[in-house]
């Protein structure tokens, strides 16, 4: 079992990153997601498109900061725009032509 070393953490900043070592890296991208699925079904009510393209932009700046704060790498953050232009692209061609 993994457990925190309390003695190593010297100021508030080392929180969050304490939690990421005892899960192995994945707990601020296990929340960042979850939070970014809460979000797309609290706004499903405007549609799937709209759900999708306003919490990944949400996410992407906030996933931007956790990666200067240092408990996020740029991977994950870039995976927010990735599906920001599938779905720009999405749209771009689901649109009707000729109206």
């Amino acid at each position: 079992m993994v457990g925190v070393n309390w003695t190593n953490i010297t100021d508030f900043g080392q929180l969050p990153a304490a939690a990421n070592e005892a899960s192995g890296g994945s707990f601020w991208v296990g929340m960042l997601f979850m939070m970014w699925i809460i979000m797309m079904l609290l706004m499903i009510s405007y549609g799937f498109e709209v759900a999708i393209v306003t919490a990944s932009f949400v996410f992407l700046i906030i996933s931007v900061l956790m990666v200067y704060a240092g408990i996020l790498a740029w991977t994950w953050a870039l995976t927010f725009v990735g599906i920001l232009l599938f779905m720009f692209l999405y749209i771009i061609w689901s649109s009707p032509k000729g109206k």
